[in-house]
């Protein structure tokens, strides 16, 4: 038997021997490949740090490293053409906590926050809030504090050497005239950037370049052992030279002020004085204003309780109804409006209806396109029926002017010659005038919020055989037409100066911290819009509007006035009911002196009061408002007046010393002064005189000189003049020792009254006062 050979049973070993390797080496080359991935997953993220993430990365660890406090440039100042200054930045400090640094040193924070809030004028329980919160290193509890205000915290500190309260330099914005010229100026805001006005228009080169000081710091803030420190300095921002004048500007705002007060005009008021000749403005307002050092206050009393009663309703709601959070969105609407309100310039923001002046503009067209001569008449039956237009037309004159010429139709502010006016230039040609006036367009003035004014357009009025008739009619005499102050102002003022329509200006220089010019403005010329010829026939024309017409109370004595009246009913304003209510806006536009003309003045009142009495009227209420204001502003802007021996007795003297004087010696020193007198008694020098030395009265008065011991010493009251003709007036003083100083027209009239006299009735003055009245043409009635 054969032996059979031994089968080699080691395979199954070799084969998981096998195996085992080939995992061993899908492991290895496995963990390479995760290497590699890795690497390539972490050399990706280096690369994104290092190159793609760089820049942000590098400026977050100098932030980690670095300390920044910012240094405060100075804020330009505001001055007027004479220097005043009307903005200005004073040095101030805001008080701020560092949370960390209280809670690292272990403040008594309680303590601290009762002593800081009793000087800040804070709550207490929120100043230890604001210390709680240790994420921030800076807590601003209280911004731009007086010096004394600092100097006490400065004490708490010191006191109780605490560590994490801190003073940072900083300015805040004054101004010291208050509510002068305040929508021109505007304010700044809590981050001191201007929000209104020419603080906000010229922010830019007012507000300069902040500062810093750049320091090193360690972990948590704290100081490091080596350190450096780099300082980056602050550029001041450049100061404005402005066109304005504040005293000009005070004697417009106290005239419209007092024109406010007597008439109750219950939509405020607004007026300019704008030079003619370079198209600077020296003056500016909108009634009611508001003082920009506290901008938010309303200072409209009346408004102002209404928001309060507001308030009031709110808070009886119940919380958390929803009722309550309406009556609080109505309040915050109401403080919201209130604000806006008062911080608005209407002279360059709102259009407005201007009424009878705008015929100044429609003659000047008129003339210059040769629609009408001077040489042409009208005829004025009181009303007419137009072709082409639905209404009746009425004037104003309800009885009728008659026969007219082309200047009387002017002077009587007829609505039915200019209609025909109006008709014969043509809707084309009118429209073309007005826009080369620029009142379709934006006039340039360097102030924020300037509006377009809004007026038709030249197919409606060119238009007849559609309701162009009744447009282009309208447009002749100011209404249904809305150009903004500004703009009727310049276009005025291109009629009288020659024709040149001016870019108006309120900035004169701008100059940087150093005293350098860097901007400088001038006279621009946008076109001239009617000829030379035109310009001199509408300056005689508008002078007699003054001197014969409704603008008899814009007169001033000594100085050739011309201007234009206008009552303008308020056709957009519409009652609960869905009626159009019966407001009117009253203005004048006052030109002088006319032989030269150099300033145009606008005054305008918004709705007086029809409960006063007072005849509601350009010519009764805005003339002589206007008047006012030029013979306050004419002299003190060196516009020389020619009086007549007659004007004499208008203008106010000062009376002289006479005691101790013969009589011819008293009788030369007052013939200088334009005064008569007369002598009582036997003596041979003045003893005594009425009025006593030093008060005012007329010129061409007769004053009482005493030789003797009789002179009365007794003090008399003052009686109401009011409605008084000037013979009747004159008379009542007389018997009573007084002098009358008439201003306004001084016709002897029956329709020329007493509507304003300057010392109460029923006070007691000596004899020989001087009473400042004030007469009204009664029949100016547009």
């Amino acid at each position: 038997m054969k032996q059979q050979p031994q089968r080699r049973r080691r395979r199954a070993p070799k084969r998981e021997e096998v195996s085992t390797t080939h995992v061993r080496k899908g492991i290895f080359f496995l963990m390479i490949l995760l290497g590699v991935v890795s690497f390539c997953a972490v050399a990706g993220m280096l690369v994104k740090l290092m190159l793609v993430d760089h820049d942000y990365y590098e400026a977050k660890a100098i932030r980690n490293q670095t300390r920044s406090t910012s240094v405060t440039a100075s804020r330009g100042t505001i001055y007027d053409r004479n220097g005043n200054v009307l903005a200005a930045s004073s040095s101030v400090e805001n008080v701020f906590l560092d949370p960390l640094e209280l809670s690292q040193n272990k403040v008594d924070v309680p303590a601290l926050a009762k002593k800081l809030a009793a000087v800040l004028d804070l709550d207490a329980g929120w100043i230890e809030e604001q210390a709680a919160d240790t994420s921030l290193r800076y807590k601003v509890i209280k911004r731009r504090q007086a010096q004394e205000v600092c100097d006490k915290v400065r004490e708490i500190i010191a006191e109780d050497k605490i560590i994490g309260v801190h003073l940072e330099p900083d300015s805040q914005r004054y101004y010291p005239y208050h509510d002068v010229a305040a929508q021109i100026i505007g304010f700044t805001n809590i981050e001191n950037v201007g929000s209104e006005g020419l603080e906000a228009y010229y922010n830019d080169e007012l507000q300069g370049t902040a500062g810093a000081v750049i320091t090193t710091k360690g972990n948590y803030e704290t100081q490091m052992l080596y350190s450096y420190e780099k300082y980056y300095q602050a550029s001041d921002g450049d100061s404005i030279h402005l066109t304005l004048d504040t005293t000009v500007q005070y004697y417009l705002q106290k005239q419209m002020q007092d024109a406010v007060d007597r008439y109750d005009v219950l939509n405020g008021a607004f007026g300019i004085v704008m030079n003619c000749k370079t198209g600077e403005i020296v003056a500016m307002c909108t009634l009611g204003s508001y003082d920009p050092n506290d901008y938010q206050e309303i200072y409209d009393e009346d408004l102002r309780t209404q928001i309060e009663e507001l308030y009031t309703k709110a808070e009886k709601q119940p919380e958390n109804s929803t009722a309550r959070t309406e009556a609080f969105n109505a309040y915050n609407a109401a403080v919201r409006d209130a604000r806006l309100k008062q911080w608005r310039n209407r002279c360059v923001s709102d259009g407005y209806e201007p009424g009878s002046t705008f015929k100044i503009l429609t003659l000047a067209a008129a003339l210059d396109s040769g629609a009408v001569t001077t040489a042409d008449t009208f005829y004025c039956g009181g009303s007419e029926k137009i072709e082409g237009r639905e209404q009746i037309l009425n004037c104003w004159n309800h009885a009728g002017h008659g026969s007219e010429t082309t200047a009387q139709a002017l002077q009587k502010s007829c609505n039915i010659a200019f209609a025909h006016i109006g008709l014969r230039t043509g809707g084309g040609t009118l429209y073309d005038y007005c826009r080369a006036f620029g009142l379709m367009e934006q006039t340039g003035i360097d102030l924020p919020g300037e509006a377009s004014g809004v007026f038709h357009t030249r197919e409606r009025l060119a238009n007849t055989a559609s309701y162009g008739t009744s447009y282009l009619i309208a447009t002749s005499f100011g209404q249904t037409i809305k150009p903004t102050p500004i703009q009727l102002v310049t276009a005025i003022s291109a009629v009288v100066n020659g024709g040149y329509l001016l870019e108006p200006y309120v900035v004169s220089e701008i100059v940087d911290s150093e005293g350098n010019v860097v901007q400088q403005n001038a006279r621009t010329v946008v076109r001239q819009v009617i000829s030379e010829e035109t310009s001199a026939t509408m300056r005689q024309i508008i002078e007699s509007v003054v001197t014969e017409g409704t603008a008899k109370n814009g007169s001033v004595v000594g100085y050739r006035i011309g201007g234009k009246t206008g009552t303008a009913e308020k056709t957009d304003q519409i009652d609960s009911n869905g009626q159009q209510t019966n407001d009117k806006i009253v203005s004048f536009v006052g030109i002088a002196p006319m032989d030269d003309p150099e300033y145009v003045v606008l005054i305008a009142l918004d709705t007086p009061n029809p409960a006063t009495g007072t005849y509601i009227s350009g010519g009764v209420m805005a003339a002589p408002t206007g008047a006012r204001v030029m013979e306050d502003i004419l002299p003190y802007l060196g516009v020389e007046p020619d009086y007549s021996e007659v004007d004499m007795s208008r203008v106010t003297v000062r009376m002289p010393n006479l005691a101790g004087k013969t009589e011819s010696e008293a009788a030369a020193i007052l013939e200088e002064d334009h005064l008569n007198y007369k002598i009582i008694g036997d003596g041979d020098k003045i003893v005594s005189q009425i009025p006593a030395h030093g008060r005012e009265l007329p010129g061409n008065s007769t004053v009482l000189l005493y030789t003797d011991d009789s002179m009365p010493t007794d003090e008399v009251e003052v009686p109401n003049l009011t409605g008084m003709t000037v013979a009747q007036a004159s008379t009542t003083l007389s018997q009573l020792g007084l002098y009358l100083q008439a201003k306004g027209t001084d016709s002897n009239a029956w329709y020329v009254v007493v509507t304003k006299q300057d010392i109460d009735a029923g006070t007691k003055v000596p004899r020989g006062t001087m009473i400042a009245v004030t007469f009204t043409d009664t029949t100016a009635l547009d």
